[in-house]
C-alpha cells in the first residue's frame, strides 16, 4: 500500500493551525511548534494498526473498540525535549487522536580503569557509537578521561516511550549476547536512560516482565534519570 506522506502531513498540520481537539488547543497555548522554511517539523512518523477504546456512557462494561489504520507524526517543539503526536486515520483522512510524547534517550555505556577503548570494543561484535581511553584528552579538550569508556546507541530519534526504546536497544544487543555478557563481566556497564517529562503529561514508567527477563539474561542493570520540562497547560 503506497501512502502519500505529505498528503497526511497536511491533514495533521491543519490540526495545529486550526485545532479541533481540546488537548491540541491547550497544548498550543503554551508551546511553540518548531518550523523550517515555514513548515512544521516532525522527528519521525509511524504507520500501523491502532485500537481506541471509546466509553459507552450508558454501560461502562460495554465500551466500544474502534480499530483503524493510522499514520502518526511526532512534531518537534521548539527548545524542548518532548513532542506532540497527531494520528491520522488513513481510511477516513481525518485526525483520530492527539497526544504528548516525552523524549527518551537510551544507550549502553561501559567504563573501565584497566582496559583501553580498543580492548573494550573487541569484547563484542557490535559497532560502538563513542568512546575514549583513560588519560586521553576529552572531546572538549578541557581535561583528560579519568577512565576508559564506550557507548552503544542504536536510535537517532527520541520520540519513543521508555520501554519501546529499551526493547529496541535490547534487540540490537542480543545480536551478540555472549559479547555483551563479556563486556558486562569485565567492565562497569549499565543501560542509561534519560527520560524528559513534560509537566502536563503522565509520568508513569512501565517495564514488563519479559523486558526484565531480557535484561537479566544479559546481566544488565538500568540507570534512569528523569527531568521535568515545559510549561503547564492552562
Amino acid at each position: 500500500m503506497d501512502i502519500d506522506i505529505e498528503f497526511y502531513k497536511k491533514i495533521a498540520d491543519n490540526e495545529i493551525n486550526n485545532p479541533q481537539w481540546g488537548l491540541s488547543k491547550q497544548f498550543i497555548e503554551v508551546n511553540e511548534f518548531e518550523k523550517t522554511n515555514n513548515e512544521y517539523v516532525y522527528e519521525r512518523y509511524s504507520i500501523g494498526d491502532q485500537t481506541l477504546t471509546m466509553i459507552n456512557r450508558n454501560d461502562s462494561s460495554k465500551n466500544i473498540e474502534y480499530n483503524y489504520y493510522e499514520i502518526v507524526f511526532y512534531y518537534k517543539i521548539k527548545d524542548e525535549h518532548y513532542f506532540f503526536g497527531i494520528g491520522v486515520d488513513i481510511n477516513k483522512n481525518d485526525v483520530a487522536r492527539v497526544f504528548m510524547r516525552n523524549a527518551t534517550y537510551c544507550y549502553l555505556e561501559a567504563q573501565s580503569s584497566e582496559m583501553t577503548l580498543e580492548e573494550m570494543a573487541k569484547l563484542t561484535n557490535l559497532k560502538y557509537s563513542e568512546g575514549g581511553t583513560k588519560g586521553e584528552k576529552t572531546n572538549r579538550g578541557r581535561g583528560y578521561y579519568g577512565c576508559s569508556w564506550i557507548t552503544y546507541k542504536f536510535l537517532n530519534e527520541t520520540s519513543y516511550e521508555l520501554e519501546e526504546c529499551l526493547n529496541i536497544l535490547l534487540d540490537e544487543l542480543e545480536k551478540d549476547k555472549e559479547g555483551v555478557k563479556k563486556l558486562v563481566e569485565k567492565t562497569d556497564a549499565c543501560i542509561n536512560i534519560c527520560k524528559y517529562q513534560y509537566v502536563s503529561a503522565n509520568a508513569g514508567i512501565d517495564i514488563d516482565k519479559r523486558t526484565i527477563q531480557r535484561l537479566n539474561e544479559l546481566n544488565l542493570e538500568l540507570m534512569i534519570d528523569m527531568y521535568c520540562t515545559g510549561e503547564y497547560m492552562k
